[in-house]
């Protein structure tokens, strides 16, 4: 198909929309992929990948101290980061590195017997027990908070790839609008043993199942650095991604894995852990959902109550 401008364009012209990280509310550092959890179109992709890993809690610490001077959220996240097997020794190291308690931030399904701990430590909580009881009766205590999702929630698909599914230029058009890159987080990981740095969170995510390697070194102030210092991420990983689709998705508790030709590799994996994979053609694909990838709860959709979202109460609290 034609296009109005040349691909390098169309992507240009993507970047001059898009958020860089020092723009975001909110950066995630993912300290573990174990999860208590298998959920549909997971955003960490966590059944697509290989084994198990912890962050070190020397690289946990450095990598903290790559965000000082960052105004906003910094939030520890999985898998389920609570399952980190140094969980407490990591909650010391938040304390000392990042002496503001509002800017630590802990998104989790479950605490399991840290109750306590986490409301010693954590100012802010994203709460998702995705439905499930355990995680209901851990986060009683913690629910009244923070953002709290009650029931089950629907996740679209991240591994439709938009390059199968669209013409360049719609593509790299609604790449400039992605709900993760427009509404949430770049993020820090441990990469076979090594802390690497992306744009998007998602991003981070393939890597990773792909074991594969395109973060940068999280230096101090990485976090300073325009999108447009990205861009080869950029190029690499957002055709390839599905939250710019916006698809109809799975329940978290349906185990489905919904997925295009381009990342067949992928759901080959989820295939051999014994989930159900549905793949998609581009002549398949509906009008899409009516509402963001990352509303995916119905609290996020503000159909259980008029609460303030999440990213209401940061900017409340940082004035942004």
């Amino acid at each position: 198909m034609t296009h109005s401008l040349p691909v390098d364009d169309l992507r240009e012209r993507a970047l001059s929309q898009m958020r860089s990280p020092y723009e975001m509310k909110i950066i995630c550092i993912d300290i573990t992929n174990k999860c208590d959890l298998a959920c549909s179109n997971c955003t960490r992709l966590l059944e697509n990948q290989d084994m198990h890993w912890e962050m070190t809690l020397e690289n946990f610490r450095l990598a903290v101290r790559s965000l000082a001077d960052y105004p906003g959220i910094v939030a520890i996240i999985g898998g389920n980061p609570v399952m980190h097997r140094n969980f407490t020794e990591i909650c010391e190291i938040f304390v000392e590195e990042l002496p503001r308690k509002e800017q630590r931030g802990l998104w989790t399904n479950n605490v399991f017997k840290h109750s306590e701990l986490a409301k010693e430590v954590f100012g802010i909580f994203n709460l998702n027990p995705h439905g499930v009881e355990r995680g209901i009766k851990s986060l009683a205590d913690l629910k009244d908070l923070g953002w709290y999702h009650e029931g089950h929630s629907s996740h679209s698909p991240l591994l439709t790839a938009g390059k199968d599914l669209f013409d360049e230029e719609d593509m790299w058009e609604r790449i400039a609008h992605c709900d993760v890159n427009q509404d949430w987080s770049a993020s820090i990981v441990q990469n076979n043993g090594q802390l690497r740095a992306y744009f998007c969170e998602v991003a981070a995510s393939f890597d990773l199942a792909r074991g594969t390697d395109h973060g940068i070194e999280p230096v101090p102030g990485w976090w300073r650095r325009s999108v447009s210092d990205f861009k080869d991420q950029v190029a690499h990983f957002c055709p390839g991604c599905g939250v710019p689709a916006r698809l109809e998705g799975s329940m978290d508790f349906e185990k489905v894995d919904t997925y295009t030709s381009s990342n067949a590799d992928l759901a080959l994996k989820s295939l051999k852990k014994n989930r159900k994979i549905i793949e998609l053609t581009s002549d398949q694909i509906s009008k899409g959902i009516d509402h963001k990838v990352t509303q995916y709860s119905k609290n996020l959709r503000g159909i259980v109550d008029t609460k303030p979202t999440l990213m209401d109460r940061i900017r409340s609290m940082f004035g942004y």
